[in-house]
Order: structure tokens, then C-alpha cells, then sequence
């Protein structure tokens, strides 16, 4: 096992959860669109967000840290970042469950039987992590206050 890759990951996915991340990092609230265009190449847009702006993915090799597979980023009508979604290598996942574990405040915790998921709090964000045991990734998701209320409001709407 590459043990830089495997502390790559976690400490990279444990900083988007920052308060206070890196200028050319990814955080929900700070993150612009503009940022993302400044230093990443967008490989496709998917859609709308639920807040009004785009849906891009990034590949792997943008972020270029191995064992990240997968980046999709939410924008509001504002530019700026709303969700971040984030697959990596399962490999990953104790260390960055023990490292979100031990900086920041667990909201829910509906792990069972080999299935992770567990949400954590970061200010107005929520860290949510979810794996299936078949899976060989897992998944990160940073999701603001505004992003989950527009898709509580949506999925009333159509239901």
C-alpha cells in the first residue's frame, strides 16, 4: 500500500471540511466558480443544482492525488460552491473516518453491517460519508445548509 497516497487522501478530504481551507483548495461556502475555472479544467457539465448554478465534474487527475476517483461540485446561483462530492479508493476510509471523528462533531451515525454512513458537522456544513461493502470507493459529501433546504423544498414539491 502507497501510505503517502493513503494520508494524501485523508488529509485532503479532511481539509475541504476546513473552516479556513487553502486558496486553490475545495470548500463549500468559500469556493467560487471562477476558482474551479482558475485552476481545475472542467471535463463536463452535468446540470442545474437545486440552488440555481451549474453541476461540473472534475476528474481524478485534476486533483491529481491518487486513490480520489471522482469530483462533482454544485454551485448556487451565486457562483459559489454549494456541494462537493468526492469518490475515493475504500482503502481510505478508516483513516478519514478517524480523522473526521477527531475534528469534527458527528451529527448521525447509520452504520451497520459493513454499510457507513455517518454524518458530521462543520459549521453550516455536513460532512456525510457513505460506503457499501461491495463497493471498492466511497464516497464524501459536503453539503451547505442552503443546498439542503432547496432539495428538501424540491423533493416536496415533486412528491
Amino acid at each position: 500500500m502507497n501510505t503517502a497516497a493513503f494520508a494524501g487522501v485523508a488529509a485532503y478530504l479532511l481539509s475541504m471540511a476546513a473552516i479556513a481551507p487553502e486558496p486553490v483548495s475545495l470548500a463549500v461556502g468559500v469556493t467560487t466558480i471562477v476558482d474551479v475555472q482558475q485552476h481545475y479544467t472542467i471535463i463536463d457539465k452535468i446540470g442545474t443544482s437545486y440552488t440555481g448554478g451549474p453541476v461540473l465534474n472534475l476528474s481524478e487527475w485534476e486533483v491529481n492525488l491518487e486513490g480520489v476517483t471522482d469530483i462533482q461540485l454544485a454551485f448556487n446561483a451565486e457562483g459559489v460552491l454549494d456541494v462537493a462530492t468526492v469518490k475515493a479508493d475504500k482503502l481510505h476510509l478508516e483513516e478519514v473516518l478517524n480523522g473526521l471523528r477527531s475534528q469534527l462533531q458527528i451529527s448521525t451515525d447509520e452504520s451497520s453491517l459493513g454499510f457507513e454512513n455517518v454524518t458530521f458537522l462543520s459549521g453550516s456544513t455536513e460532512v456525510v460519508v457513505e460506503s457499501h461493502p461491495l463497493d471498492t470507493q466511497f464516497t464524501v459529501n459536503y453539503i451547505s445548509a442552503d443546498f439542503k433546504r432547496a432539495r428538501t423544498q424540491a423533493q416536496k414539491q415533486y412528491a
